[in-house]
């Protein structure tokens, strides 16, 4: 019953804070500033995801060449720094996984 009601009040808290957002019924506008800030949540969630299985594949810190995670996550910020799409990044990213595994 627990997890059932944090679900739900999640669930609550997400959905009012887009509807927030996003109503036309209530007058809020966000500031330029606020604006500049909000473009930063996205990199940073994915950063805060993807950091622990890239440094941590079995519960200890592995910064190492023997860590394919580790590996596969910088050979995909170097195709995302040569400015290749997004579907061709994550299908090479995936073979250069599947290769060095």
């Amino acid at each position: 019953m627990h997890n059932w009601l944090m679900i739900i009040g999640m669930a609550a808290i997400t959905f009012s804070v887009r509807y927030f957002f996003l109503a036309k019924s209530i007058p809020f506008r966000v500031s330029p500033t606020l604006q500049r800030f909000l473009k930063f949540s996205a990199p940073a969630v994915l950063t805060a995801l993807a950091v622990p299985i890239l440094v941590f594949p079995d519960g200890h810190l592995d910064v190492s060449f023997d860590n394919a995670f580790l590996l596969a996550g910088s050979f995909v910020c170097l195709l995302s720094v040569i400015r290749l799409g997004t579907l061709p990044t994550v299908v090479i990213s995936m073979g250069f996984f599947l290769l060095i595994q």
